[in-house]
């Protein structure tokens, strides 16, 4: 049997409630100097009027990191290049003020992951996950039993499936697509090698996706290699303080344009993993579970209505869904009409026959513990 297990903030904060996107954007916003907010509101009229948006914010984010990326590479230009150079003497320009600006956007961009960091950093406790997760951690026990082959993809930066797993399952019986590969600073680092984790390790039946990367992970700027950190070394280390942005960086997706993002390593080939088990008839997967996930990225939302479109098929070609579940947080009957309504929306569900429904078993409402409440009964 194949299974997906897909998960997004609402699983984060079902854990904690600080964990929210938009707890966590506040968190930034407020930290940020002065100078430095007035550049962020640039980018966002409605935060100017009291309003909180996390589109707009996540927007901004992308704009700000857009301005980056244009100026990194003009920068490179004057600086590496023969015409670059010819440029700036007979202009009379300096490149230095250049580099100035460069680090101030970077400083913004990265005190974003420091928010994160500073909010996650010690809340993901096993003692605080069993309490508060109990339900979820029980029915993620009965998924990964056996022969069964479950695909774990996470749109959150925390690493509380790392941390799920590790005691659920141990070490040596998932994959997150790292392998062990000398230290920096001291602290064992682990590249992101997908061939040289099977020829380690061999192929595992569970297998860990970060879609939008983790607080872990870095990717070094001259060669493009992205590693991990073992989290008590990154906190021990103060690393993301003494981060040399120069040399290193996050590798993590945020702000918006995701669907350009994916597209760039490591997320491709998480990315390419999830299209797999939505579309590949030779690998799909038979079982979809979505969990506090609000349904706003469009790429994965893209992978998802092509399974849908495999189950209606007709013929050979047709690869039935045996379950879909999706589970979110929200209590108000309005909220939950609207969420589905959406949903099927988003997913393009028009008919009586396609759409999703409360009805039909495919919401659960009570958080992520509910998901333990399904019964043998496969939902269709």
């Amino acid at each position: 049997m194949r299974k997906v297990i897909l998960t997004g903030n609402g699983l984060s904060v079902g854990l904690n409630g600080a964990f929210s996107l938009q707890n966590i954007t506040q968190t930034f916003y407020n930290n940020l100097p002065n100078e430095h907010q007035k550049f962020v509101e640039h980018h966002m009229e409605r935060i100017q009027k009291g309003n909180y948006v996390q589109v707009d914010f996540e927007e901004a984010i992308a704009s700000i990191e857009q301005v980056h990326d244009s100026l990194d590479s003009y920068v490179a230009f004057l600086d590496t290049t023969d015409e670059g150079k010819i440029y700036l003497e007979s202009e009379n320009l300096s490149v230095d003020e250049l580099r100035s600006h460069l680090e101030k956007i970077k400083q913004i961009i990265l005190s974003y992951t420091s928010s994160i960091v500073e909010i996650i950093d010690g809340n993901v406790h096993w003692n605080q996950i069993d309490e508060k997760l109990s339900g979820f951690i029980r029915w993620l026990q009965t998924q990964v039993q056996e022969n069964n082959q479950v695909d774990f993809f996470t749109l959150n930066f925390d690493l509380l499936l790392e941390t799920i797993l590790l005691s659920v399952v141990g070490t040596d019986e998932f994959t997150d697509f790292h392998v062990p590969r000398g230290n920096l600073d001291g602290a064992e680092k682990f590249n992101f090698s997908p061939q040289d984790n099977i020829a380690d390790f061999g192929r595992r039946n569970i297998r860990l996706h970060h879609l939008h990367g983790s607080l872990s992970s870095f990717k070094r700027l001259n060669d493009g290699r992205v590693f991990k950190l073992k989290t008590e070394d990154i906190r021990l280390k103060d690393f993301y303080k003494r981060l040399n942005t120069s040399e290193y960086f996050p590798s993590i997706i945020t702000g918006g344009y995701k669907s350009a993002k994916v597209q760039m390593s490591p997320f491709n080939y998480y990315y390419n993993e999830f299209k797999v088990k939505m579309m590949d008839p030779d690998d799909i997967c038979d079982e979809l579970y979505i969990i506090g996930y609000s349904f706003r990225d469009e790429h994965i939302n893209e992978a998802i209505k092509a399974r849908l479109e495999l189950t209606r098929k007709r013929g050979e070609k047709q690869r039935p869904l045996s379950r879909l579940v999706i589970v979110d947080f929200k209590s108000e009957e309005a909220d939950k009409i609207e969420f589905v309504k959406y949903v099927n929306q988003v997913l393009g569900l028009k008919s009586a026959r396609t759409q999703l429904s409360i009805e039909k078993g495919n919401f659960l409402f009570d958080g992520a513990d509910s998901i333990e409440q399904i019964s043998g009964e496969l939902v269709k």
